[in-house]
C-alpha cells in the first residue's frame, strides 16, 4: 500500500520520460550485462530481450517510494490501518467465505488459518489492493538504478522473466507493488517460483485472481520457512527495572533468552510460558503508550515474509482479533 507517495524530480534524467524507455536503460552497462546473462544462463532471445526493455516505461515515483517504506513508520500508524473495526470485519468476512480452505490449508500446511486471513488483509486488504504498476516497469527501473538493493531487484527481474516464461504469462499484463510483488499475498517473483502452491496438481499457479491458490501459497511460504505452531506467537509483558533493556528490539543471537529467565531481568509475562521456550523482547510505542512484547519462534517467521517488527506484530493482532471478532457479535445479540 502506498501511503505516503512522493513524486519528486529525482532521477529526472536518467528516468528521462522522451529517452529512458527507447535509448538511456538499453544502453546502460548493467543492461547489456543483463541481457547477455540471461542469453547465456537462460538461453534468451537477445533480440527480445531489447524489444522488451525498450517498452519500459520511466516510474521514478517507484525509486521514491523505496526511500519511504511503511515499515519505516510507527507502531501507531499501524494500528489505525490494521487493527481497526473495518479491516477487522472484512477480515471475518474472509475467513467465513473461505472456511473450506483455510481449513484445507491449516491441515496441510500446519499454518493457522487466522494468520493466513491476517497475512493477506496486512497486504492487500484481502487481495483487494494488490497493486497496479506494471511488474516489468517496477523491477526494471529498480534493478537499473542507483538503489541500493539494485542487484536484489536485478534477480527478482531475473525471476520475473523466468516466471512469465514458465507459466507462459503476458509480462506487460502483470501488474503488482512498487516493489514488484505480485497478487493478493505479494510475492516477489522468486517467492512465487519457489513457494506458490495449489490444493490441486495444476501446473498454473494464479496469485492474481485465485484466492484458494494464494491461500495455499502464503501457509506453503511459512510452513518452508519453518512454521512449528501450536505455541505462543507472541505475549505482552510487564517490565521493571534496567535489567531488561539489554535485550530490547535486537535480532542478535545474544538477544534470545528463555522463559525460565524473565524474573531474572524483570520481566513478568501475561501469561504462563513453560520454562524451555526461548523468546525475544520487543517494544513498540502504541496509540495507548508503551508495549512491551515477548515474541516467539514463529513470530521470526513471518519476519520472513517481511523483516519488520511491526509487520509481524500487525499481522499477529489482526489474527487475534479476527479469531474472536464472531464472538463478540453473538455476545451483543
Amino acid at each position: 500500500m502506498n501511503f505516503f507517495l512522493k513524486i519528486t524530480c529525482i532521477f529526472c534524467v536518467l528516468f528521462s520520460p522522451v529517452a529512458f524507455a527507447d535509448e538511456i536503460l538499453i544502453q546502460k552497462p548493467d543492461v547489456k550485462t543483463f541481457i547477455q546473462r540471461m542469453q547465456d544462463k537462460h538461453h534468451y532471445s537477445k533480440k527480445k530481450l531489447l524489444a522488451l526493455l525498450k517498452s519500459v516505461k520511466p516510474q521514478p515515483q517507484v525509486i521514491e517510494n523505496m526511500r519511504h517504506p511503511l515499515e519505516k513508520e510507527t507502531w501507531k500508524l499501524y494500528q489505525r490501518v490494521f487493527i481497526e473495526e473495518d479491516h477487522i470485519a472484512q477480515g471475518a468476512a474472509f475467513r467465513k467465505k473461505y472456511h473450506r480452505s483455510l481449513v484445507q490449508a491449516e491441515t496441510k500446511y500446519g499454518v493457522p488459518g487466522s494468520i493466513i486471513i491476517a497475512t493477506l488483509g496486512v497486504e492487500t486488504l484481502y487481495g483487494k489492493r494488490s497493486g497496479n504498476y506494471r511488474v516489468i516497469d517496477s523491477l526494471s527501473n529498480l534493478s537499473f538504478s542507483d538503489q541500493p538493493r539494485a542487484n536484489y531487484f536485478r534477480g527478482e527481474l531475473e525471476h520475473f522473466l523466468l516466471l512469465t516464461r514458465e507459466q507462459r504469462l503476458d509480462p506487460f499484463k502483470i501488474q503488482g507493488s512498487y516493489a514488484g510483488a505480485i497478487g493478493a499475498p505479494q510475492f516477489m517473483p522468486s517467492s512465487y517460483r519457489y513457494y506458490a502452491a495449489s490444493f490441486s496438481k495444476k501446473t498454473h499457479i494464479d496469485l492474481i485472481h485465485n484466492t484458494q491458490d494464494a491461500i495455499a501459497s502464503i501457509a506453503n511460504y511459512y510452513k518452508e520457512h519453518g512454521w512449528k505452531s501450536p505455541q505462543f506467537i507472541a505475549v505482552p509483558a510487564k517490565v521493571e527495572g534496567k535489567a531488561y533493556l539489554t535485550l530490547l528490539n535486537s535480532d542478535s543471537p545474544s538477544s534470545v533468552f528463555y522463559a525460565r529467565d524473565l524474573a531474572r531481568y524483570g520481566i513478568t509475562p501475561q501469561h504462563k510460558i513453560r520454562p524451555g521456550y526461548p523468546l525475544k523482547l520487543i517494544t513498540l510505542d502504541g496509540l495507548k503508550g508503551k508495549e512491551y512484547w515477548l515474541v516467539f519462534h514463529d513470530f521470526d517467521v513471518i519476519k520472513r515474509y517481511n523483516s519488520s517488527n511491526l509487520y509481524a506484530m500487525a499481522v499477529y493482532q489482526l489474527s487475534r482479533n479476527i479469531l474472536t471478532y464472531k464472538k463478540e457479535k453473538r455476545n451483543d445479540r
